[in-house]
């Protein structure tokens, strides 16, 4: 039994899965608008209406959209969802996912896959839904993991309410809890999205690092320290003159593992941004290039989670 390579979603810094355990179906290709260096890897989860799931993936300079045949269907109606963990050989797969249901629940399960003799593969749930508490109603919801290569970190879930409130709570894939309920801030109702990037560290202590895109158009970043989460800080990472970000209801960013971040998103016209800096995202960042792609738009319904 082996790890996977690439996991969905807040593990390991939200590294996305290129699983690879099941053969890739031939999705068609498509080139990101900037170009991105080959071992630049980041994904988004789908959720088509008939609760069909599956992910955009961005690796080896391309995009492309696998979902056909890919996983179980959603058990629920999902309004987020992410792929905690995973693992499996080149017959058999399990993947553990975290999501909300319209419904305003919290819910965990766990999908399998196995290989079939005439070389398809059977997906399942594999055992039950857990299902947490009620209110789970939200504008932005993302996981993130705040520890880096040096420093160990936290598991969180963010939670941006309707009203503007970010709150952070602890979450635990083993036991399938939430914990820890912290209100990081209030007064956030430009917020239009949020999602995971790179976490860093400040004084060797984790710092978990959220994007965000306004109401203006300026796409931000919010630094949250994992002992001292009230006490963040944000940096403007494209300013609101011109740049759109306002349209964004999916984000993600991502580590390349030579050189530079990725930043991938999700816009209201139903189509997939990338974006590439070759020295990574900064305050007033001027080399983040990119735009939207020219894969097509996803199916009407479609939600798309960064």
């Amino acid at each position: 039994m082996k790890l996977t390579t690439k996991l969905l979603g807040g593990l390991a810094a939200g590294a996305l899965a290129l699983t690879g355990i099941a053969p890739a179906s031939a999705a068609t290709h498509y080139p990101t608008p900037s170009p991105t260096p080959t071992d630049c890897y980041g994904a988004l989860l789908t959720v088509e209406p008939n609760r069909n799931l599956g992910a955009v993936f961005l690796s080896e300079g391309k995009l492309r959209w696998e979902h056909s045949s890919w996983s179980s269907p959603v058990p629920f109606d999902a309004t987020y969802l992410t792929q905690l963990g995973g693992l499996g050989d080149d017959t058999f797969g399990k993947f553990s996912y975290f999501g909300t249901s319209s419904d305003g629940k919290a819910k965990f399960y766990n999908q399998r896959q196995d290989l079939q003799a005439d070389g398809t593969w059977k997906h399942s749930i594999d055992g039950p839904v857990t299902t947490l508490g009620n209110g789970w109603f939200q504008k932005s919801i993302t996981t993130a993991y705040s520890g880096t290569a040096d420093v160990r970190g936290q598991q969180f879930v963010f939670r941006l309410t309707n009203g503007g409130e970010l709150y952070r709570y602890t979450i635990d894939t083993q036991a399938r809890t939430l914990t820890g309920t912290v209100k990081v801030f209030g007064g956030g109702a430009s917020i239009t999205s949020i999602g995971s990037a790179p976490a860093v560290a400040a004084n060797g202590k984790p710092v978990a690092v959220l994007m965000a895109t306004l109401s203006t158009g300026e796409l931000r970043q919010y630094l949250i320290p994992d002992a001292t989460p009230t006490q963040w800080s944000s940096k403007t990472i494209r300013p609101a003159a011109g740049n759109g970000w306002q349209n964004f209801t999916a984000i993600t960013a991502r580590n390349c593992d030579s050189k530079g971040q990725i930043v991938l998103g999700y816009i209201k016209q139903r189509l997939v941004a990338a974006y590439y800096d070759p020295t990574g995202l900064t305050a007033n960042d001027k080399d983040l290039g990119g735009g939207t792609s020219s894969m097509p738009a996803m199916p009407e319904g479609t939600r798309v989670f960064g």
